[in-house]
């Protein structure tokens, strides 16, 4: 009797452990949002995930993959119980998502030194500008009319894309564009990372042309959980810590882009 009763004890035991654990799937190739480094899962989604499922008093068991990938697990997948970084899609048949998780907001950045002035998308035809591939379908209709390619398919000669947005980085500090269209945290990580490598410590100027915020959310297979971690989302914003978290992905210069400009970071 006994040991039945201690197998009994074992079994729940250990069935409430299992419970308190979740598969979470985050992204990789996306510094400073979420990539690898040795290894091992970093940047601000993963931080911020992390941080409240452990206050939810949960254990993970983290994957990476492909953004491909972890948006068709959102939307399709049975894998895993948390999805984290991905678009919103609708609610329900398993799929439940967050409030918005973290913002992506575009600036147009340039060396204050280049003195220039812009206050809206028709300004920039006469620069050298760089964003990122196929940044033209992006960013609205009036960057779409002055940097679209032409009818022979080519991008403006004024225009540069990159496949790499480090190598977009590079090409602002090296002079090779005047002004670079650019997630704002994702600047911050590139010019703090990059800081021994080339001078990121000169002054730049940052306008606020591309009005349109996204975000990404996290996706959940069980509501109550996703209800559970948008009051902890919150709490931590309230707190200050949220905005701890990403100032250890951009740096204290650019941790925060104010949306009237142009504002010297």
């Amino acid at each position: 009797m006994k040991l039945i009763l201690a197998l009994l004890f074992f079994c729940s035991f250990a069935g409430a452990e299992e419970s308190k654990s979740l598969a979470v799937a985050f992204g990789k190739g996306r510094p400073p949002y979420s990539f690898s480094e040795r290894g091992n899962s970093r940047g601000i989604e993963v931080d911020l995930a992390l941080e409240i499922l452990k206050r939810l008093g949960y254990k993970v068991r983290s994957q990476v993959m492909s953004p491909y990938r972890i948006e068709a697990e959102a939307k399709h997948g049975n894998t895993f119980d948390v999805v984290v970084g991905v678009p919103r899609g609708g609610d329900g048949a398993g799929h439940f998502y967050s409030k918005p998780f973290v913002a992506y907001e575009n600036y147009l950045i340039a060396l204050r030194s280049r003195k220039i002035g812009a206050k809206k998308i028709s300004d920039l035809s006469g620069l050298r500008v760089g964003a990122w591939h196929n940044a033209w379908k992006d960013l609205g209709k009036d960057f779409n009319r002055v940097f679209s390619p032409k009818a022979n398919g080519r991008l403006p000669d004024n225009y540069r894309e990159f496949v790499r947005q480090e190598d977009q980085v590079r090409a602002l500090w090296a002079g090779d564009v005047d002004a670079l269209v650019m997630d704002r945290n994702i600047f911050g990580w590139f010019r703090m990372t990059l800081a021994s490598q080339v001078n990121t410590a000169v002054d730049v100027d940052v306008f606020d042309l591309f009005p349109v915020v996204n975000h990404s959310y996290v996706a959940f297979r069980d509501a109550k959980l996703r209800l559970a971690f948008d009051k902890e989302l919150e709490r931590l914003r309230q707190s200050g810590e949220y905005d701890s978290i990403v100032r250890i992905y951009v740096g204290e210069r650019l941790a925060a882009m104010f949306k009237s400009g142009p504002k010297s970071h």
